[in-house]
């Protein structure tokens, strides 16, 4: 993810604004099994949803039903 950030060509604040939104800010996990794991030990399976991030490669957690 840092490479990305500082290998591409310019700023653009939508994308950035996304990226905060997808991926920054959240867990990454590195397989999706590892993520419904971290989801179900919490009490939150059905509730959370599993997404690959285009970003940084790793999965997400979402309430988005994917």
């Amino acid at each position: 993810m840092k490479w990305w950030l500082r290998s591409r060509d310019g700023v653009d604040d939508s994308q950035d604004r996304d990226i905060a939104r997808s991926c920054t800010g959240k867990d990454g996990y590195r397989s999706e099994a590892e993520a419904r794991a971290h989801a179900a030990m919490n009490g939150m399976s059905g509730v959370l949803f599993t997404y690959r991030c285009t970003y940084c490669d790793d999965w997400h957690l979402t309430r988005r039903k994917t």
